[in-house]
């Protein structure tokens, strides 16, 4: 048994208290108040403060560009983190400049296992040296497969910045549900059509009041990316009303639900320079 120092036990007790309410938090679903994005020098990119889990969002700072890595397959959580080492020394990037990750997991939690969940997530971050005074930059979306899900959390893709001289501007975001202020779930335990238009339309507004946070708008997005596990109908029509500049570079579809029990529907946009297939 390995025994820890009290300050050790102290510090742990104090990650987990913080992770306990950050399921609650913005980054989820929540319609945040205006906040300043916070300079990430040494990765190239600006963040939307969040919490201990996921930052909002990332802005690539003038003289980088967002880049998106789409894994050719999913790999178990620990085997991705090796991956992403690998990939950002493989183009001499530091781990600093990471910005985003895409998990996949097994079924839905609940709140306590999606804390669970988190803790050693967030020691890897800091491990990584990428998390520095509780401030969290890397933008998140976890997704539970409504079929085919893996037996365990693994990485789908992941984000990072690069040096870049041309004008493109580009940036990434955390997944947001229909979780609102407060915890408020929109439409919750309805599943209905009507139930899920009401969600959708809801989980529309967060993002756009998000993209706006970051200094962006629905027509600057180049992937538009929708979770959801049970029918929408009119889905496309919905979106093209409500984030119609969205629509050209069309939208991703996932058949799966967010992390966490009682939720329906995720959206998550990005703006990136270039999106690689990494062969694994």
């Amino acid at each position: 048994m390995i025994l820890k120092s009290p300050i050790e036990s102290l510090a742990r007790r104090r990650l987990l208290s913080a992770l306990a309410v950050a399921p609650l938090l913005c980054p989820l679903g929540a319609r945040a108040q205006s906040r300043s994005l916070v300079s990430r020098p040494e990765g190239g990119f600006r963040f939307l403060p969040g919490s201990p889990v996921f930052a909002g969002g990332a802005v690539a700072e003038p003289g980088f560009a967002i880049v998106h890595a789409l894994l050719s397959r999913w790999l178990p959580l620990e085997q991705g983190y090796e991956l992403v080492e690998r990939h950002l020394q493989s183009i001499g990037r530091p781990l600093q400049a990471l910005c985003g990750m895409q998990l996949r997991l097994p079924r839905q939690l609940s709140i306590e296992e999606f804390t669970a969940f988190n803790a050693p997530y967030v020691s890897r971050l800091e491990r990584w040296g990428v998390v520095q005074d509780r401030a969290n930059p890397v933008s998140r979306t976890n997704v539970a497969p409504a079929l085919a899900a893996p037996g365990e959390a693994s990485l789908h893709a992941f984000t990072y910045a690069i040096p870049y001289g041309g004008p493109a501007r580009t940036f990434t975001m955390s997944g947001m549900t229909e979780r609102g202020p407060g915890g408020n779930v929109t439409a919750q335990g309805d599943d209905s059509p009507e139930g899920m238009r009401s969600k959708l339309a809801y989980v529309i507004g967060a993002v756009g009041d998000r993209l706006a946070e970051l200094g962006f708008g629905w027509s600057d997005a180049s992937h538009v990316e929708l979770y959801s596990g049970v029918e929408i109908p009119g889905a496309l029509a919905t979106l093209a009303s409500r984030a119609s500049g969205a629509l050209p570079r069309g939208v991703r579809w996932y058949y799966g639900r967010p992390p966490v029990t009682g939720l329906e529907v995720e959206l998550e946009a990005r703006s990136v320079l270039r999106e690689v297939l990494v062969e694994v």
